[in-house]
């Protein structure tokens, strides 16, 4: 886990280093990101499934990550291209969570889910059908 240096001018963030598990394509930039369960090892992420939608690592941010290589997300603070999708009308404040099956957050029914451990917020309001980059807010530590 690292940050880089705290100035009056930029938000505060922290990165953690992540690990492609998913076999089947690089992860890429805006991406949410959750532990795989099936490695053990706490490093590796893949794309939100069912077993894993309340385990949310945080958004990939330093360029595409190969299967099996190392890459970085983030997993607190403020962040302008996370990958959402609204299909309804998100507020800004809204708790938004992983989808199954695809690498964006959505508008969450309802509250947060009992141990989960990453919330994302959206920042502005936004209505939008397709997956696109929007700013968020993320607290996943």
């Amino acid at each position: 886990m690292w940050s880089p240096k705290v100035n009056r001018a930029d938000p505060e963030k922290v990165f953690i280093q992540v690990k492609n598990g998913w076999s089947t394509a690089a992860i890429t930039v805006g991406q949410i990101v959750c532990l795989d369960l099936a490695a053990a090892d706490g490093i590796s992420v893949e794309r939100p499934i069912t077993a894993n939608l309340a385990l949310i690592k945080g958004v990939v941010t330093a360029g595409s990550i190969a299967f099996g290589e190392y890459g970085e997300a983030q997993c607190y603070g403020y962040n302008e291209g996370c990958l959402v999708t609204g299909g309804t009308d998100v507020a800004a404040g809204d708790k938004l969570s992983a989808k199954t099956a695809v690498f964006h957050a959505i508008k969450a029914a309802g509250t947060v889910v009992a141990g989960e451990s990453g919330v994302i917020i959206a920042v502005d309001a936004f209505t939008t059908a397709g997956e696109t980059a929007k700013k968020v807010e993320i607290r996943c530590m």
